[in-house]
């Protein structure tokens, strides 16, 4: 998850708000850079937004369904989930591949991109159904679920400690943390995101689609709920490096190596 999020702060947020409109003829030189920036800017969103589900729904197992913990709650299970979500997402995204042509060809190479009119990618009421509109729901309603679980455990396992309470019991400390971890990313999510649905219903219930200019409200509402959406993915990768010891562990392996890199290459470029 944190991997998706720190993808949409660099494809989204580095390369398509910062970089391209001031480097536009650098990337879009190439058709293949055209249609590969495409997908990127559509697929790092979603593969974030679908990952903070399949998070809400691995903490649902893990707590209400402690049956299937051990079978769902592995390596290899999550390895799996994962690919397959960045792998729907990605098909999911790949008409944008297609709706662009090529401006002109020089020595066999494709240069220059230009929108093709007789391919449609999925219609913006799709696209916003499908994100975030069902994830908003999916995640509000295992959070719920997993609440409730939560609160009829405690209940009836306080009731068998007796007056010891939750103090000595190390089982819901641990399930505490990992609430609040679920509830600190979902939230974040919640939160961040209502702009955008709210923005989505507003519109198909008053048939407003399009704004004039930058003054119109619709137009600054839809700005300020692209700006949140990618805040939510700044403040999901900080939590997990504030909370996760084992997600700073492998950050700093990452920037070690990293170093190691540089360094090496410092020294072979100066020998």
């Amino acid at each position: 998850m944190s991997t998706a999020d720190l993808l949409v702060l660099i494809f989204y947020v580095v390369l398509y708000r910062i970089l391209l409109p001031r480097f536009y003829h650098v990337f879009y030189f190439y058709t293949f850079g055209c249609r590969l920036i495409s997908i990127l800017i559509a697929a790092v969103i979603d593969c974030s937004v679908w990952l903070t589900v399949s998070f809400s729904f691995d903490r649902f197992i893990i707590i209400c369904f402690q049956q299937f913990r051990r079978t769902y709650c592995s390596l290899k299970c999550a390895t799996l989930i994962i690919a397959v979500i960045y792998l729907l997402t990605y098909c999911r995204n790949l008409p944008y591949y297609f709706a662009i042509l090529t401006h002109h060809v020089h020595n066999n190479i494709q240069f220059g991109c230009k929108t093709n009119p007789n391919i449609d990618t999925s219609p913006e009421w799709l696209h916003t159904i499908l994100t975030p509109l069902v994830p908003y729901v999916c995640v509000v309603l295992l959070n719920l679920l997993t609440i409730r679980q939560v609160l009829v455990a405690s209940q009836i396992r306080r009731g068998f400690r007796g007056s010891g309470g939750e103090a000595g019991d190390p089982e819901m400390q641990s399930r505490r943390r990992a609430l609040m971890l679920l509830f600190a990313a979902s939230a974040n999510f919640i939160i961040l995101w209502i702009t955008t649905v709210g923005l989505f219903l507003f519109s198909r219930m008053t048939y407003t689609y399009f704004y004039r200019d930058f003054n119109d409200p619709f137009a600054i509402v839809n700005e300020i709920s692209r700006m949140l959406r990618v805040l939510n993915c700044s403040t999901s990768t900080c939590m997990d490096a504030l909370t996760q010891a084992r997600f700073r562990e492998e950050l700093r392996k990452a920037m070690k190596y990293c170093a190691n890199m540089i360094n090496q290459f410092v020294t072979v470029a100066n020998g």
